[in-house]
């Protein structure tokens, strides 16, 4: 049988209205919920692993009175390889400080990543059970820009490497993409994001379309 990917799951957690911690500029921003403030991300960053989504079937909620957007969703998505996956993000997990986390099984294995834990990859090879990178050593992406293997970066280690990266194609008048999102990226997460609107809507599975396609 030759390799493919079967399931994909994503999710990100936070309990950042439970605390009750919204700045002015979160406030301006309303809406979205949960769906356009973590969702979007995580529908990015399923696109960019694991490709196109086809068709979604959700479920959104809302928990604190008066408000008009949703505070969590769930999503069940096709994807045009034929994997399936799970898409979730909430603002009421308490405990989750910023989990956005995912984990993807093929038929040669598994990956699992954790963005509260940056520095850290889980890798199953085949049915051998996990084992945690640290990736940190010297010849991982980026890493020849920063310090000796097993010293950590962080948050805002992440944004030097996009600008890096934004730069580089821009003075070798190379592409973004695949590694940096486009506008064509952004207008696709938002339309899978109106698929799940409209799937909560009416109950049913939604196909995802594209406008021109």
């Amino acid at each position: 049988m030759a390799p493919r990917l079967s399931g994909d799951r994503k999710q990100f957690l936070s309990q950042g209205f439970l605390l009750g911690r919204r700045t002015e500029h979160q406030a301006a921003l309303e809406p979205p919920g949960a769906l356009g403030d973590l969702g979007a991300h995580v529908i990015d960053l399923a696109r960019y692993l694991v490709g196109e989504i086809s068709s979604v079937s959700a479920s959104m909620r809302t928990f604190m009175d008066g408000r008009e957007v949703d505070d969590a969703f769930e999503a069940v998505v096709d994807f045009e390889s034929r994997a399936l996956g799970t898409i979730e993000a909430t603002r009421f997990a308490a405990g989750r400080k910023n989990a956005f986390s995912w984990e993807i099984n093929g038929t040669k294995g598994s990956l699992a990543f954790d963005l509260e834990r940056l520095n850290e990859l889980h890798h199953s090879d085949g049915t051998k059970g996990f084992r945690t990178i640290l990736v940190s050593e010297a010849d991982h992406p980026f890493w020849e820009w920063w310090w000796p293997h097993g010293h950590m970066i962080g948050w805002e280690h992440s944004f030097v490497h996009e600008i890096h990266h934004l730069l580089t194609a821009i003075a070798g008048d190379g592409d973004v993409a695949p590694h940096g999102a486009t506008f064509e990226d952004g207008y696709r997460a938002a339309e899978v994001c109106d698929a799940i609107v409209r799937s909560s809507e009416s109950g049913r599975r939604e196909d995802v379309l594209f406008r021109g396609a």
